[in-house]
């Protein structure tokens, strides 16, 4: 997922950059199992989904860009439909 999210530890085979992200299901209940708050990607760092995109790299790089890219409003709605899972 990139070299910002390269955190130098290895799990099985894979490279200290290499991260399988998991379903997003559930994604919109996290805060509400985790004090009110989100603790995304492998290691909690981001504490919002925005952010969470925002830290993508490598070959997911493209696309955080698209994400980038959307007008606002279309923004808002990938994220309410994310908050909805």
């Amino acid at each position: 997922m990139g070299s910002s999210l390269d955190d130098g530890y290895t799990e099985g085979s894979a490279k200290t950059y290499e991260w399988r992200t998991p379903p997003l299901w559930g994604l919109g209940l996290a805060p509400q199992s985790q004090g009110g708050e989100y603790f995304l990607l492998h290691d909690g760092r981001a504490k919002s989904i925005e952010e969470a995109i925002s830290y993508h790299g490598g070959e997911a790089g493209s696309r955080r860009n698209n994400y980038y890219d959307l007008s606002e409003s279309d923004k808002q709605k990938l994220i309410k439909f994310l908050k909805s899972l």
